[in-house]
């Protein structure tokens, strides 16, 4: 689907947690060389030589990546690696959030506007 999904005017977004996933198979090493663009987040230690391996970091850039806070990572576009921030409005924040703090005070708050 990868390599169809570009001659098809389709695009096609993949998502992962642990770049593992995409690693440890040559079906994920065809989707990342596939991709026009990434985004990378903060990596652990465990993975990090596979990642700065894979997408030829530099080793500040490893470092980032190592350090980076939330919302935070490296975006790499037409072989350029840019690092930025990534910050949600507060509407898409609360379309977003999965914080078990903030659910149970939105729900108070509607409990309280019924009442």
């Amino acid at each position: 689907m990868a390599r169809q999904a570009r001659k098809h005017y389709l695009g096609l977004t993949t998502v992962t947690q642990d770049v593992e996933d995409f690693l440890a198979t040559p079906e994920g090493h065809t989707i990342l060389a596939n991709s026009s663009v990434q985004l990378l987040m903060r990596q652990d230690s465990s993975t990090i030589d596979a990642v700065s391996h894979t997408f030829r970091l530099s080793a500040g850039e490893r470092e980032f990546l190592l350090s980076c806070r939330k919302g935070e990572g490296l975006f790499f576009a037409s072989g350029n690696h840019i690092a930025l921030r990534i910050e949600a409005s507060p509407f898409e924040h609360s379309l977003a959030t999965t914080d078990p703090a903030e659910l149970e005070d939105r729900a108070k708050e509607a409990t309280d506007a019924v009442s």
